[in-house]
């Protein structure tokens, strides 16, 4: 997910209000402690003890860094405490994170062409969270800022049973020169945080959940502004898109458009763009790929030798045997969520 590069990441001030009022809890069981009989009765009243979880996840507070601007706790639907019976079968059609083999980003950020890839991978890992281990898919991120790579993630995702889908954490690996530089922004459920809902089971106007919300790590919240839109896509117009505002950390705002069998549609902020081009399966073509697209032999460019980006020289004609090439095109632009 987007992290706020040069944003200080640190954990949110202590609230008064809620000091006292812990204080306020502390001294009352104390006091009814200290009452004679108060014990006596209440063990002889046959009343009986639920050790069951609450129905509701505790709201943890505002994550902006000044603890102001977020939605009432009243308007989130993601305080509803999920279970996880079947979390691998995905069929939440705003986030088919379950079926989206591949999607690729297009767009530009701080004026430098930007491009990203994102990969269902074939292998599920299991979280332990909230008194349950839940089978999440895992999805590789990979993002280009100026033809140089910028970001890889590992995500992991689960739906629980009401059709929601849930975030469960990543591993970020941010690139400097070709090598791992930083890896803010990490983190997994259970471990720093809580779980957070990415997309609900039937998004209605005015709906507001946090994708992420650890704090001093990551913080965004969504509130759905619009709803039953219809885009332009790849081959033609896609119905059913919501619309929707993303709050962050530095009470910045994104613009997002989620998109019937593609997810994440459009991120506009600013001057930057994310837009998506393909996603696969949504925007492939019917029936099996065309005979020329699937050779029995290597294509002519595989063996050729290409130039130096920028000599501006033609390849060579392809030599007699064919060798493992390198890739045909340099690498393409991009940069993080």
């Amino acid at each position: 997910m987007r992290r706020q590069r040069g944003a200080p990441t640190r954990p949110a001030r202590p609230r008064l209000r809620r000091v006292l009022a812990v204080g306020l809890v502390a001294a009352a069981l104390s006091l009814t402690a200290c009452q004679p009989g108060r014990e006596s009765r209440a063990a002889g009243s046959g009343a009986p003890t639920s050790t069951a979880p609450s129905a509701r996840l505790a709201p943890a507070p505002c994550g902006t860094y000044s603890g102001r601007g977020c939605a009432p706790a009243g308007e989130r639907v993601d305080l509803v405490r999920p279970s996880f019976s079947n979390p691998t079968k995905v069929t939440n059609r705003l986030f088919p994170i379950g079926e989206l083999g591949s999607a690729v980003l297009l767009g530009h950020v701080d004026g430098k062409p930007f491009r990203s890839e994102t990969t269902l991978l074939h292998d599920t890992e299991r979280v332990a969270w909230d008194g349950q281990v839940v089978e999440t898919l895992v999805s590789q991120y990979v993002a280009y800022l100026d033809g140089r790579l910028e970001e890889v993630a590992r995500d992991r995702y689960a739906q629980a049973d009401d059709g929601s889908v849930w975030y469960f954490g990543e591993d970020v690996m941010d690139y400097r020169n070709g090598a791992v530089a930083l890896t803010e922004g990490t983190w997994l459920a259970g471990r720093e945080g809580s779980a957070a809902m990415i997309m609900p089971a039937h998004p209605k106007v005015g709906d507001v959940f946090r994708l992420e919300d650890v704090t001093g790590v990551v913080f965004e919240e969504v509130k759905v502004k619009s709803v039953g839109q219809t885009v332009q896509g790849a081959w033609g117009p896609v119905n059913d898109a919501i619309l929707a505002e993303e709050l962050h950390a530095d009470q910045s705002t994104d613009h997002k458009i989620y998109a019937p069998g593609r997810g994440e549609f459009r991120t506009a902020s600013g001057g930057d763009l994310e837009a998506l081009a393909l996603a696969v399966p949504a925007d492939a073509l019917p029936g099996p790929p065309p005979a020329s697209s699937s050779p029995s032999r290597p294509p002519r460019w595989a063996s050729w030798s290409w130039p130096a980006s920028g000599t501006g020289r033609r390849p060579r004609r392809p030599s007699s045997g064919w060798t493992r090439p390198g890739p045909p095109f340099g690498p393409p632009p991009g940069r993080h969520r």
